[in-house]
């Protein structure tokens, strides 16, 4: 599915908002900064510079990302990770093992990508799985909450 990229303005390359936090509450405050993104491939984009995390000047203005830090190891698809979107649905599952940092981290990690992800008006619904393909962060036995929605 082609998902559309705002223009700046004519001529001017295509932009998505990334989402940061701002601060450490639970789930915590997000603010959305711009980035100029390929004519495709727009919503990997916006998660691959989530990862990457706010430039020096952002993290001046206190913006941070917890996820960059937290994802290590092997991979098991040649990336980070992957994304599909398909009748509304955005399912991200990394394919390197993301490490939790508390459930105050959890929370801010779980909402950037899923205001990152939103933005995009095929998303309605986002999943997001840890490379076993359990919910991320989910430690119940079943490991499904993202899946049914009773996060």
């Amino acid at each position: 599915m082609l998902l559309a990229a705002t223009p700046l303005q004519a001529n001017s390359a295509p932009t998505v908002k990334v989402y940061f936090s701002q601060g450490f509450g639970i789930p915590g405050t997000t603010v959305a900064v711009t980035r100029a993104a390929p004519d495709r491939g727009v919503a990997r984009f916006a998660i691959e510079q989530l990862i990457k995390g706010p430039t020096a000047a952002e993290k001046r203005r206190g913006l941070h990302s917890e996820l960059g830090a937290q994802i290590r190891g092997r991979s098991d698809c040649r990336a980070d990770f992957r994304l599909k979107i398909a009748s509304g649905k955005a399912t991200l599952r990394f394919c390197r093992t993301v490490y939790g940092t508390g459930v105050g981290g959890d929370a801010r990690i779980l909402n950037t990508i899923d205001k990152t992800l939103r933005q995009f008006s095929a998303v309605k619904k986002v999943i997001t799985l840890d490379k076993g393909g359990r919910c991320l962060f989910d430690q119940s036995d079943a490991g499904t909450s993202c899946l049914t929605g009773h996060e």
